[in-house]
């Protein structure tokens, strides 16, 4: 017998959480096409939110962009705030990842605003670091900090003790900085951390670095 969606849906969550995203992106794309056979656009739009998250952690940031405008437009017809915090957290995340904190910083106030209005932690915690991340990289500090202690907040409230340490860390590190608008900050897209000098003249390089923190490459 067959998989049902749902069944194939929750084997690409675990997937994507044991970090086989290539894997996980393909489960979660043969879920999405039972649940759209059964007319379950809900659980359809969720198992493509599943593969644009898998895209985005296996560094396929053309197909993960491709797939999160793809979630959005989804999302504004079901006028699902949820989902469009989802998004706006996506591409936010693919701003930071091409150190475009501009962008990153729109993509990122639209999605906590979401979140927030459906008191959901998950993308408030999530929205709200990116935001924090973004802020720091255009020497925003004060605005960085502000965010980040509602990151904490919303994570903690959500029982998510190891990304409540990724916010309280930039915290740490923001602590004694001066802002300097003219000198670009390299920065870990996912957790934030800060790159050595030595990193960031690799990155400058077009080259991929690996942040010793949380292990994300970037390049």
């Amino acid at each position: 017998m067959s998989p049902s969606g749902e069944e194939l849906l929750q084997k690409a969550v675990q997937l994507h959480q044991s970090s086989d995203f290539k894997k996980g992106k393909k489960t979660a794309e043969k879920a999405r096409k039972q649940f759209l056979k059964e007319k379950n656009i809900a659980r359809a739009t969720e198992a493509l939110r599943v593969m644009a998250d898998c895209a985005l952690n296996a560094r396929d940031l053309k197909d993960a962009e491709k797939l999160y405008s793809e979630l959005m437009k989804e999302a504004n017809s079901m006028s699902n705030l949820w989902f469009q915090s989802a998004a706006y957290w996506g591409k936010g995340q693919i701003a930071l990842h091409k150190m475009d904190y501009p962008t990153a910083i729109t993509s990122f106030e639209n999605g906590l605003e979401k979140a927030q209005s459906v008191a959901d932690k998950w993308f408030t915690g999530w929205n709200a670091m990116g935001l924090g991340i973004a802020y720091r990289g255009v020497g925003r500090l004060a605005d960085a900090k502000k965010v980040l202690q509602e990151s904490v907040k919303a994570f903690q409230a959500a029982n998510q003790t190891t990304f409540v340490t990724w916010s309280e860390k930039i915290l740490t590190e923001i602590g004694g900085e001066v802002p300097k608008p003219e000198t670009k900050v390299w920065l870990c897209p996912m957790c934030g951390s800060k790159f050595s000098s030595d990193q960031a003249d690799f990155l400058k390089r077009g080259k991929t670095v690996t942040c010793e923190y949380c292990g994300t490459s970037v390049g």
